[in-house]
């Protein structure tokens, strides 16, 4: 099943997979799906945030991210149902207390490289969907993707300035090696034409493309 944006996972998210319905639905259901996990995902940034000292400024930034990712769920939520799938419930295991280091990794993979790539996505859908709720549910969510990606973004030059030298190089890697993992996965799973025509999916090709263009920027 293609999923439009893989969002921030927070560690311990467990896997599950929507009810049976049509692609659509299923498509919808799983964004409503991640969607609804990113919330405590930017609700424990901003705290580890405000513990390792960082800028107000960041701090309710992640608290704004939080919100507007409830709003995500919502709508996601609506169309999934329009389509005659529920979400599925969000499980995740209890947070565990971690180092400055171990919250920029996750900040790395998940907002540095999955939610830019998610905000491309959700731009991609805004401008390419057949469906016009579809168009206008992602125009705002796209905004809001590239909002969160910006915020991985300064989280890292942050956080950068306090760690030695080879915890950077540790998240300089640990973002290569997300690019090609999303690389990969893009490369195997060609979304259905259903989803390429209504909900504007990127195809294989016009994904790769994707890719590649974020690669050649962050290098």
């Amino acid at each position: 099943m293609t999923c439009s944006n893989d969002g921030r996972r927070p560690e311990g998210l467990q896997e599950v997979r929507p009810g049976e319905s049509c692609e659509l639905g299923m498509m919808f259901a799983h964004a409503a799906w991640l969607e609804a996990a990113s919330v405590p995902a930017f609700q424990r940034l901003a705290d580890e945030l405000r513990e390792h000292g960082a800028p107000e400024r960041l701090i309710q930034a992640a608290r704004r991210s939080a919100a507007d990712e409830v709003r995500h769920t919502s709508t996601m939520k609506k169309l999934a149902r329009r389509h005659g799938a529920t979400m599925p419930d969000v499980d995740i295991a209890p947070f565990q207390p971690r180092d400055l280091e171990g919250m920029c990794l996750e900040n790395a993979t998940e907002g540095c490289v999955r939610e830019a790539y998610g905000a491309l996505v959700a731009g991609w859908q805004a401008r390419t969907a057949n469906d016009e709720e579809v168009r206008q549910a992602m125009t705002s969510i796209a905004r809001d993707e590239l909002r969160h990606a910006e915020l991985a973004w300064a989280v890292d030059a942050w956080a950068a300035k306090r760690l030695p030298p080879e915890a950077r190089e540790h998240l300089r890697e640990a973002r290569r090696e997300t690019l090609r993992g999303l690389r990969s996965d893009v490369e195997r799973h060609a979304p259905p034409p259903l989803l390429v025509r209504d909900a504007g999916v990127p195809s294989r090709v016009d994904a790769l493309r994707l890719v590649n263009g974020m690669t050649e920027l962050l290098a």
